[in-house]
């Protein structure tokens, strides 16, 4: 079996990504800096809703 490509991220994989928790995450998701879809209990982030390089420039200042 391989791996799965899916067209988003979870908040936990989104916190890692960027070196911050899964509660920064949910912080930057109310205040709105980032776009999430709220999927049953959980948060996901399409990809095509966000650009990882100004997102790690915005969180590491």
């Amino acid at each position: 079996m391989g791996i799965i490509q899916k067209d988003f991220y979870t908040t936990s994989e989104l916190a890692e990504l960027l070196g911050i928790s899964r509660i920064s995450v949910f912080k930057r998701v109310r205040q709105g800096s980032i776009k999430a879809v709220k999927m049953g209990r959980n948060f996901v982030i399409f990809k095509k809703d966000i650009n990882l390089k100004q997102l790690t420039s915005i969180i590491k200042h």
